[in-house]
Parts: C-alpha cells; structure tokens; sequence
C-alpha cells in the first residue's frame, strides 16, 4: 500500500475531500494531490502528524507507524527513528545489497541478522 492509497482510504471514513479539508482546516486540493499522489507528503514532522491526526490515528499505535513509514517511503526517505540509529545506518548497505542479490560475506550476514533481532527484541 502507498501513502496515498492508505490516506485516501482513511480519508474516506471522514466525507468528502472538502468535508474533511474544511472540519480540518487544511486546503481541499492540497488534500486531493496527497491522496491522489501528486503531492509528496509534507517533510515537516509537525504538519505530518496534524495529517495523521485528522485522520484519526493515534499516536505511538500500529497504524500512526506505517503512516509515517508510508510517507517515508513516498519521499525517498529512511524514517527518522531509523535513520537517528546508527547501528541501523551501519547495516543498510549490506541490507541493500541483499536486497540487490549481491554477495555478502559471512560476518555483513551475521551483523544483518544480529541487528534484526536486536529491533526484534525491543519492540
């Protein structure tokens, strides 16, 4: 699911595009450009979370997660909590790699298996 399908979706328990635009306060084309793709989700974390806010989620919940994530990702970006952890920044190359089906050598496996179960571990 992408960020737009996921906003549209949530949107959608809220009316309209000018219903939940004009409850919320934000423009109604701004609104329709993000659900439909055009407009990339606002890099401003504060304007992100009035969105996600808006859209009912909570903070801190599953949900208010792959939000973030989903624009994350619709902006090229790593998450901010990943990309703040420097074991995790340590990994991504081989993660990339992986990824990409390249040849990792034994200890890129070990330390990208060790740091997965590590996040695991402190969910």
């Amino acid at each position: 699911m992408t960020f737009s399908e996921f906003f549209k979706l949530r949107r959608r328990e809220f009316g309209t595009v000018r219903q939940f635009a004009k409850k919320n306060g934000f423009d109604a084309a701004y609104i329709s450009r993000l659900e439909n793709g055009i407009t990339l989700p606002p890099k401003d974390q504060d304007k992100l979370a009035k969105i996600g806010l808006a859209l009912g989620l909570k903070r801190g919940t599953d949900e208010w997660q792959e939000f973030l994530d989903l624009a994350a990702i619709a902006k090229c970006e790593l998450p901010s909590d990943l990309h703040d952890d420097e074991r995790i920044a340590s990994v991504l190359p081989a993660f990339y790699r992986t990824l990409r089906k390249k040849e990792l050598d034994e200890d890129e496996v070990q330390e990208l298996l060790d740091l997965i179960k590590k996040s695991g571990e402190e969910d």
